[in-house]
């Protein structure tokens, strides 16, 4: 995610390559960024002094980092930073904490399709974080997509709905996809529908200003074959099973919070 972040950012020249210092344990993904333009670096102490950090790491891996720093010395000193996170399940207190109070804290949470640009990222300010700050985390992630400012504690629902959300649509596309080739279609059509089908419905909801109910109906002739598929849907408890399981993301994510 980070490094769809910082291509996102370069390729809309909101920031300038020479500019942009990568911290990587591992060598692929700083050789990557590397023949981008941007500096690398290895120890994550050649973060010392930088006044914007976009943290892009493992979650579960980030008290380690920060804190292993920390008893070196004061990295995180009483310079003033902002760091913009992309580190889903960490509140904004929580990353302050572990940085110091000089630390000032936007959380986002962009998802998967961050990677060509047509991510939704949500957007919360922690409680020092600026206008300006949030001004600086927009432009930065509108580089990989559209913006939503959030308040932090709908961050869990907003991850349930637009992080894990494209697995719901995938799981959807699965389920059709197995029963288009027991039907009797190739598995070569079944792709070129399918992909076909998910476009230009994605598109449609995207410039139509009726929301998904409307145009639902729409599809739907009274005694044809989308209204025998949705009675057969609703019957087999599609549409709860669906909340449930936006539902059970969200409640994960507030337990991984702690």
């Amino acid at each position: 995610m980070g490094s769809a972040i910082v291509r996102g950012a370069i390729a809309g020249g909101r920031v300038n390559p020479a500019d942009v210092l990568v911290v990587d344990a591992l060598e692929q993904p700083r050789a990557a960024m590397s023949s981008l333009g941007c500096q690398v670096a290895e120890d994550v102490w050649a973060l010392k002094g930088h006044s914007l950090l976009l943290l892009a790491i493992r979650p579960q891996d980030f008290a380690q980092c920060a804190g292993a720093a920390s008893e070196q010395g004061p990295l995180w000193s009483a310079t003033a930073r902002l760091a913009v996170s992309v580190m889903a399940g960490l509140s904004t207190q929580a990353i302050a904490k572990t940085m110091g109070p000089a630390t000032r804290v936007v959380r986002t949470m962009p998802n998967t399709a961050a990677s060509i640009g047509k991510a939704v990222v949500g957007i919360a300010p922690g409680d020092t974080a600026t206008a300006d700050d949030l001004d600086t985390a927009r432009h930065l992630m509108e580089g990989v997509g559209s913006t939503v400012d959030v308040n932090e504690s709908q961050m869990h629902a907003l991850t349930a709905v637009a992080g894990s959300g494209p697995a719901w649509v995938y799981l959807l596309a699965e389920a059709i996809e197995a029963e288009a080739v027991s039907l009797g279609l190739s598995d070569e059509q079944t792709a070129v529908l399918l992909r076909g089908m998910l476009t230009g419905a994605s598109a449609l909801f995207d410039q139509d200003a009726r929301g998904p109910g409307a145009l639902r109906e729409a599809v739907t002739t009274p005694g044809g074959t989308t209204e025998a598929g949705l009675a057969a849907m609703q019957e087999g408890g599609f549409v709860e099973a669906v909340r449930a399981g936006v539902r059970a993301a969200c409640r994960r994510g507030e337990a991984l919070s702690g």
